[in-house]
């Protein structure tokens, strides 16, 4: 009788792990095609912001107010930020909060736009646009499209810094873009340090 019990109450359990376990993964689908969705959506508004830029004289491209952004999403566009090599292609929003991290990667509206001179700071997650960013080496060529143009960078630098290490957000000599993400790139939880990328303006 006992053992009939301890059968039941363990396939009773089996039946609860599973039945969470398909909750889970259905979950994980539905926010991962929310996130997808909201990442091409973000693509194609600066598709068009650039399509815009085109049809106009060089003089009166107009770039996206930062550091405070007006509501609409679409006025909160920087631009584009592509890295052949790794495939990375995303849209860049002024911001660092979830709402923008969500879905492209972040400005950090302290720091230079990147069509002036400075040090223009972009972050995102390690686990969505900036996972392949563990692959990435010194020489490798940035794009970054803007309603100012477009900039070119080449990575001369990557280390590995603590979350208080804010001097990264500094101004540095010979040093035009700095990228950051979580790190490790494979880590349960909050990754406990920083992943730097360091790049130099290699055009106009």
């Amino acid at each position: 009788m006992r053992s009939d019990r301890r059968s039941r109450v363990g396939r009773a359990l089996e039946w609860t792990l599973l039945g969470a376990g398909v909750a889970c993964l259905g979950w994980y689908g539905w926010a991962s095609l929310q996130i997808s969705r909201l990442e091409s959506g973000n693509r194609h508004a600066v598709e068009r912001m650039l399509a815009d830029r085109a049809q106009k004289p060089a003089d009166t491209a107009v770039a996206i107010p930062v550091p405070e952004p007006p509501p609409d999403t679409d006025q909160m566009l920087i631009g584009e930020l592509d890295i052949p090599r790794l495939g990375v292609s995303a849209a860049v929003m002024a911001g660092a909060d979830e709402g923008v991290l969500s879905g492209a990667v972040g400005y950090l509206p302290d720091t230079a736009l990147p069509w002036e001179p400075g040090n223009s700071v972009l972050a995102a997650h390690r686990d969505r646009l900036f996972r392949p960013l563990e692959r990435i080496r010194i020489g490798d060529e940035i794009q970054l499209s803007t309603g100012h143009g477009e900039f070119e960078y080449r990575v001369v630098r990557t280390f590995v810094v603590n979350p208080q290490d804010v001097w990264i957000l500094n101004p540095v000599p010979d040093v035009d873009l700095t990228l950051i993400t979580c790190y490790p790139f494979v880590f349960v939880g909050h990754a406990p340090q920083r992943f730097v990328v360091r790049a130099r303006k290699s055009g106009p």
